[in-house]
C-alpha cells in the first residue's frame, strides 16, 4: 500500500441541488446539431429570495490508505445570523445519512451530506464547509476549511399603497418581475392580522398566471374588522405573501413587512349629520336631520349631544339643544333625529354640533362640513 504524501489532502466537492433550468437563447444560429435547451447545474447561478437553498457535499478519501476519524460539517453564514447545516438526505427522499464523524473512510471512498436552507435575507451568504481527519501518515488532527460565496437576489418588487376609504382599509399591491426568467404566481394573498378580514376585489381574469421579466401584476384587497381599538396609535393590518414557481417548477415565496394603519388622528368619538334625500329646505319652514354619533373605542361612552344654538349662522336647532344620549357602547353608533330651521335663503352650512362625554368632559366637534340649499 502507497504511502500517501505529507501535503495531500482529501478532496472535496460542493455541488449546488436545483433542477435543470430552460436555456434562453439570443441567437438562432448554431454550429452543432445538439440543443442545450435544458442546462445542467454546474455552478451555484442566480440564487433568489424565498427559494430552499440545496447543496449536495462530499470529502473524497483519494489517498491509497484509509483515513481515520473524518468529519465534515457545514454553516451558511447570511448577512446577519450563522446557522449550522445537518443532512437533509431523508426528506428529499435519500437513505439514512452516514455516521459523522466516520470512524474509518476507507481509500477511494467518501462521506458526503445533503443540506437545506431556506432563504429569507438578500445579500451575500457563505456557505462555509469544514473537513477534520487524522493525518494517515503523521497520526496529528488536520482539518480543511472552504468557503463557497454567492449572492441572494430579490426576484420580485412588492409596492404596496394603503388607502383609507370612509373609514375602511383598501390594500393595493403591485407584483413585479425582476429576474431574467418567467415566473409562476401560484397566489398572491393578504395575510391579515387578527382581528382583521382580507378580502380580495375583483381579481384578475387570467388564462395564465405567468409573469414574464420586468412585467406586473396588482391586486387590492379590502382590509376589515368587526371590532377595532382607535385609541391605539397603529393597527397592525397584515402582510402580503407571494408564492410562485420557475419554469422547471423551483419553487419560492416573499412576505412583506406588515402594513400599518395609523389612527392618531382617529377621534374616539365621531358625530356627523346626515340630511334625508331629497332634502327640501324653505325658509321658515323645519325639517328633520339625523345625527349620528360613532364610538370609535373599545369602552362604553356616556354621552350627551349638544347644539349650541350660540354657533349656528342661518340654520338654527329647532329641537331641543342638549340630550343625554346615555351610553354608546365601543364600536358602535346611535342615530338621534333632530329637527333644524332655515331662517335665510341660500346655501347654508350646519354648525354647532357636539357630543360631549359626561364622565371627563371632553368634546368631540363635528368635523365633516354638511351644507344645505335653503330655498
Amino acid at each position: 500500500m502507497a504511502t500517501p504524501s505529507t501535503t495531500s489532502q482529501p478532496t472535496l466537492k460542493v455541488m449546488r441541488l436545483y433542477k435543470p433550468r430552460l436555456c434562453i437563447e439570443k441567437s438562432y444560429r448554431r454550429e452543432f446539431a445538439l440543443s442545450n435547451m435544458l442546462l445542467l447545474p454546474d455552478s451555484f447561478g442566480n440564487i433568489y429570495l424565498g427559494e430552499t437553498f440545496s447543496s449536495y457535499i462530499s470529502v473524497i478519501n483519494q489517498f491509497a490508505c484509509d483515513l481515520n476519524q473524518v468529519g465534515l460539517t457545514a454553516k451558511l453564514q447570511t448577512p446577519t445570523t450563522r446557522s449550522d447545516l445537518s443532512d437533509k438526505r431523508l426528506l428529499r427522499g435519500g437513505t439514512t445519512p452516514p455516521m459523522n464523524p466516520m470512524p474509518v473512510l476507507p481509500a477511494g471512498s467518501n462521506l458526503d451530506m445533503a443540506v437545506e436552507f431556506e432563504l429569507n435575507e438578500v445579500g451575500v451568504h457563505t456557505l462555509r464547509v469544514g473537513v477534520s481527519y487524522v493525518d494517515p501518515v503523521t497520526s496529528e488532527p488536520k482539518s480543511l476549511r472552504k468557503f463557497y460565496r454567492f449572492q441572494v437576489l430579490n426576484p420580485l418588487t412588492i409596492t404596496l399603497k394603503h388607502v383609507l376609504i370612509q373609514d375602511e382599509s383598501f390594500v393595493e399591491a403591485k407584483v413585479q418581475n425582476i429576474t431574467q426568467i418567467p415566473l409562476h404566481a401560484d397566489s398572491i394573498l393578504f395575510l391579515p392580522s387578527p382581528p382583521f378580514k382580507a378580502q380580495e376585489l375583483a381579481p384578475p381574469k387570467q388564462s395564465s398566471n405567468l409573469i414574464f421579466p420586468d412585467d406586473a401584476v396588482q391586486s387590492t384587497f379590502k382590509v376589515t374588522a368587526d371590532h377595532l381599538d382607535m385609541s391605539l396609535g397603529t393597527l397592525n393590518l397584515g402582510r402580503l405573501e407571494v408564492k410562485w414557481k420557475s419554469a422547471m417548477g423551483e419553487s419560492g415565496s416573499m412576505q412583506t413587512p406588515p402594513v400599518i394603519r395609523k389612527v392618531g388622528s382617529v377621534k374616539e368619538a365621531v358625530v356627523t349629520v346626515l340630511l334625508p334625500t331629497p332634502v327640501h329646505a324653505h325658509v321658515g319652514q323645519p325639517f328633520l336631520a339625523s345625527v349620528v354619533i360613532q364610538n370609535n373605542g373599545t369602552r362604553a361612552m356616556h354621552l350627551q349631544l349638544q347644539l349650541r344654538r350660540d354657533l349656528m349662522l342661518g340654520i338654527l336647532c329647532s329641537s331641543v339643544s342638549h340630550q343625554n344620549v346615555g351610553f354608546v357602547q365601543g364600536n358602535s353608533t346611535l342615530t338621534v333625529d333632530v329637527e333644524f330651521l332655515p331662517l335665510v335663503a341660500g346655501l347654508q352650512q350646519i354648525q354647532g354640533v357636539f357630543v360631549v362625554e359626561m364622565e371627563t368632559q371632553v368634546e368631540f366637534a363635528m368635523e365633516k362640513k354638511v351644507f344645505v340649499l335653503v330655498k
